[in-house]
C-alpha cells in the first residue's frame, strides 16, 4: 500500500469520525470523543503541512501549494477558536460545521486532484520515503503535542501516534 492509498484511509477514518458525533440528550457533542477528533486533526494537518506540502509546490508549483496552505490555515483558526467558546453556544457550533466543512473540502482536494498526481509525480523509492517521512513526522508532531500540552484531550498513544494503523 502506497502513501496516498494510506492517507486516504485515514481521511476516511476522519470523515467518519465527523459524521459519527452526535449531540447527547443536552444538545452537545460528546466531549472526550470531540476533543479526541481535534487532536486527529491537528496531528493530520500538521503532517499535511510537513510531509505533502513541499511536494505540492514541487509537483504543482507555488500558487496550488498557497491554495491547500490557505484551507489548512482555515483549519487551524477554526480549532483554535473553537478553544474560546462553550459547547453549547451558537458560535461554538457554527465553527465546528465550518470546520466539518473545511475538512471535507480538504478531503476531497487532495483525494480527487492531488492524490493522484502526486503519485504519477514521484517514483518508487520517493513513495517508500514518503511512507517512512509520514510515519516518523506523525511520531515526533504527537510527541510534540504532548510536550506543549497542545492536545485537546487525552488519547491512547498507541492508537494516536501509528500512521500504520
Amino acid at each position: 500500500m502506497g502513501p496516498f492509498e494510506m492517507l486516504s484511509g485515514k481521511h476516511q477514518e476522519l470523515l467518519a469520525r465527523f459524521q459519527a458525533l452526535v449531540p447527547g440528550e443536552d444538545g452537545v457533542l460528546p466531549p472526550g470523543r470531540v476533543e479526541e477528533l481535534l487532536e486527529e486533526l491537528w496531528l493530520h494537518v500538521r503532517l499535511t503541512e510537513r510531509q505533502l506540502q513541499p511536494l505540492v509546490v514541487r509537483v504543482e508549483g507555488h500558487a496550488r501549494a498557497l491554495q491547500e496552505a490557505e484551507v489548512l490555515l482555515v483549519m487551524h483558526e477554526l480549532m483554535a477558536e473553537l478553544r474560546w467558546f462553550p459547547r453549547d453556544s451558537l458560535e461554538w457550533q457554527a465553527r465546528w460545521l465550518a470546520l466539518g466543512d473545511a475538512v471535507l473540502a480538504h478531503i476531497r482536494s487532495l483525494e480527487l486532484q492531488l492524490f493522484p498526481r502526486l503519485a504519477a509525480a514521484l517514483e518508487a523509492r520517493e513513495e517508500l520515503d514518503l511512507v517512512r517521512g509520514l510515519a516518523a513526522t506523525r511520531e515526533a508532531l504527537w510527541l510534540e503535542m504532548r510536550r506543549a500540552h497542545h492536545g485537546f484531550g487525552a488519547q491512547d498513544h498507541a492508537d494516536s501516534c501509528s500512521f500504520l494503523n
